[in-house]
């Protein structure tokens, strides 16, 4: 009877397995990814001259910096597009500055400095019609990745493609998995995070930079940020800076806002308060953890103002403001958050909040806790935004690049616009 017993139950396991087996090997799924294929780039292309060219038009615009009467937009790992902006309403680009894999830029007195790919470059922009490169900080930047054979990982090309995987693949279900060097990722999750100021006055001598910007100035010095490193350079010799000092954050960090005596740098994770007191040498004073997203960050003496938008490269799936008590550093707390669709730059002035979330959002922040808007311009696709005053502000995105007059907040009104070349 037990032999009996045995054999029974070693047949329903086989035909099970057998059954299963079967079941596994019919067992598909079709499932939509992004497919991102690395764009290498060969070490010996890694650094190439500056070049001054004729005005281009816009195609991938991205970070933005105003200074005096020209404001100055990157292109894109291409270069920079110089703009004479002494009459807001007739914007007249005037040159293009050919700097292959720069995407971050800042300008103090007669020198830009700018990253090409891993370098950071100080280029004297005295004359410019005639920029000229005075100084190389070699492999100060990561990028992707490096390959022997194929040079830098410089960028990703994406495309949307559709896969059936079999459930006996060890990537069934995954959100994203890689095929060599080739990355897939879900694609409701695929959105890419789309790599301003404060309250400042604008002059000769010191610019705007936008809320996305990785450079940002202190006293003497210039600070930059990279994925995880926050480093600082003396410019005791503008034309060459040294780095006195790197500070390690961890992982993803974004932007950096300096204000007063303060840095503060946004990451995917929260918000980074360093002291300045001495601007050699930075210390982490405070730290808020907030929702896993993108995160830019501006801030007066009350309150740091912080979006978070999702996105497979933010690795967030959260969509929000949120406003942050510093009046008592190193305590930081969260007072307020306001739910948004996605948002992306912002920038304030003494009582209005200026923000990127479908199209551009004006808010009276007069009472930070309980902000009002009043309008929003749904027809733009916006990505960043300098307010220079009550009156007078600039976004950047996907379209192109627009000034607005908004002395009435409740009804901007468009001034001029360099649309993006389709």
């Amino acid at each position: 009877m037990k032999y009996k017993s045995l054999l029974l139950l070693s047949a329903i396991l086989i035909t099970t397995g057998i059954f299963s087996a079967c079941l596994r090997d019919e067992c598909t799924s079709q499932h939509t990814y992004v497919r991102m294929d690395p764009v290498y780039k060969p070490f010996s292309e890694i650094r190439q001259e500056i070049k001054f060219e004729s005005p281009k038009p816009l195609k991938k615009p991205g970070k933005i910096f105003a200074l005096g009467a020209y404001l100055f937009i990157n292109e894109q790992q291409e270069g920079i597009h110089v703009i004479d902006n002494s009459d807001p309403s007739n914007p007249q680009q005037i040159a293009f500055w050919n700097i292959p894999g720069n995407l971050d830029l800042i300008i103090k007195g007669n020198f830009l400095y700018a990253d090409q790919y891993i370098d950071l470059l100080t280029i004297d922009v005295s004359d410019l019609q005639n920029p000229q490169e005075v100084c190389r900080e070699k492999a100060v930047f990561p990028l992707f990745g490096f390959d022997p054979t194929n040079g830098y990982i410089i960028d990703y090309k994406q495309t949307e493609v559709t896969e059936k995987i079999n459930c006996s693949d060890s990537n069934w279900g995954q959100l994203w998995f890689r095929r060599g060097d080739v990355l897939f990722l879900d694609a409701p999750m695929a959105a890419t995070a789309e790599s301003s100021g404060g309250i400042r006055n604008l002059s000769a001598t010191l610019g705007i930079s936008g809320s996305y910007a990785r450079f940002g100035f202190a006293d003497n010095y210039l600070y930059t940020v990279d994925n995880w490193m926050l480093r600082s350079w003396t410019l005791e010799n503008p034309s060459c800076p040294k780095r006195v000092d790197s500070t390690y954050l961890g992982w993803n960090a974004e932007t950096i806002f300096p204000w007063k005596d303060r840095l503060f740098i946004g990451t995917q994770s929260g918000v980074f308060i360093f002291n300045n007191s001495n601007p050699a040498h930075p210390v982490l004073e405070s730290q808020f953890t907030h929702a896993t997203g993108c995160d830019p960050v501006v801030c007066d003496d009350k309150h740091a103002y912080v979006t978070i938008h999702d996105g497979t490269t933010c690795n967030g799936t959260f969509n929000q403001l949120d406003i942050i008590d510093v009046q008592n550093l190193p305590s930081a707390s969260l007072q307020r958050t306001y739910p948004m669709k996605r948002p992306f730059g912002l920038s304030i002035t003494n009582d209005l909040l200026f923000l990127c979330d479908d199209g551009l959002k004006i808010f009276d922040r007069t009472d930070p806790l309980e902000i009002k808007q009043l309008s929003h311009l749904s027809n733009l696709a916006t990505y960043d935004v300098i307010a220079f005053s009550n009156e007078h502000i600039m976004v950047v995105g996907d379209d192109g690049f627009y000034q607005f007059d908004v002395t009435d907040p409740s009804s901007p009104r468009q001034i001029s616009a360099i649309p993006v070349e389709k």
